[in-house]
């Protein structure tokens, strides 16, 4: 439940962010209730992206079977992680810049022709995209769903974290005294990183249990390394929500080790070369100035 009112109330806020600045951008012009039905249409057209992939990926999830089904459901759960990792060094690079870049395409579109087909295509993308995000990343928690109690239990996360999202996003709005847009940022950036190496660890298990459980590995990777269990089991409550938000394991095995060293290791990799091609690119822009 706290993957999903987490999950939800970030991408919630990212499409928020860039529909009030599409909104905030139309007022004060002559012609805004026709951009603004525009943007409402493209934000219907985002959730009904959203859906239609909830809904193939549900369909393609049940139509495989066995084998079929678990490398499926492997690979979705490694795109997801991918897929933050991705978003993650994307924000890094235009979060600064996000308002300009929009309004600057925005007028460029409406120059002359007077065409809002701009404006709803940058809104249903931004909802489309993070509606869609929102689905990748709790592609695990759509495929628990089965009885009545899993279903209002999600929905109702859903809904928590929707209301969240708008309370957050409304602090920010008011001149950011409760919560700075860099500071938001760059804690939800180390959160995602971590719950994609939640995402990226679950599906290293349902391969190690799965494709992989009759092939002959080290006995080291199915060794306890230690054992957390008396003081905190992730079977628990809290434990069971550190668990789906940072990959905690109360009783690790050599593999989920193995695993998480690699995910780790390979976003930092990532980052810091995204870090050093920035600063590249900075000194030469410094260069061309002088």
């Amino acid at each position: 439940m706290g993957q999903t009112i987490f999950v939800v109330c970030r991408e919630s806020i990212e499409a928020l962010l860039v529909i009030g600045i599409l909104y905030a951008w139309m007022d004060g012009r002559a012609d805004a209730t026709t951009g603004k039905k525009w943007l409402f249409s493209g934000v219907l057209a985002g959730f009904g992206l959203a859906a239609l992939l909830t809904l193939t990926l549900i369909g393609v999830s049940d139509l495989l079977g066995g084998e079929g089904r678990a490398w499926f459901e492997i690979g979705m759960l490694a795109f997801a992680s991918a897929l933050i990792v991705q978003m993650v060094m994307w924000m890094r690079v235009h979060g600064r810049t996000l308002k300009k870049e929009l309004e600057t395409g925005l007028e460029k579109s409406l120059q002359g022709k007077k065409s809002w087909w701009g404006v709803f295509f940058l809104a249903m993308i931004a909802v489309g995209r993070e509606g869609s995000e929102t689905v990748m990343f709790l592609y695990g928690s759509l495929l628990q769903l089965g009885t009545l109690a899993s279903y209002i239990s999600f929905f109702t996360a859903v809904a928590i974290g929707l209301a969240l999202a708008m309370v957050l996003f409304y602090a920010l709005q008011i001149g950011g005294r409760f919560i700075s847009w860099k500071w938001f940022f760059r804690v939800t950036e180390i959160m995602l990183l971590f719950l994609g190496s939640a995402l990226f660890l679950t599906a290293s298990e349902k391969l190690l249990s799965g494709p992989l459980a009759a092939t002959d590995l080290p006995s080291w990777l199915y060794s306890n390394m230690w054992d957390m269990s008396s003081v905190l089991s992730d079977g628990s409550i809290f434990g069971n929500l550190l668990a789906s938000l940072f990959a905690y394991r109360s009783q690790p095995i050599g593999w989920d080790v193995a695993v998480l060293g690699t995910y780790w290791l390979v976003v930092m990799v990532i980052l810091k070369w995204q870090s050093k091609d920035k600063t590249i690119a900075i000194a030469q822009v410094t260069a061309e100035q002088v």
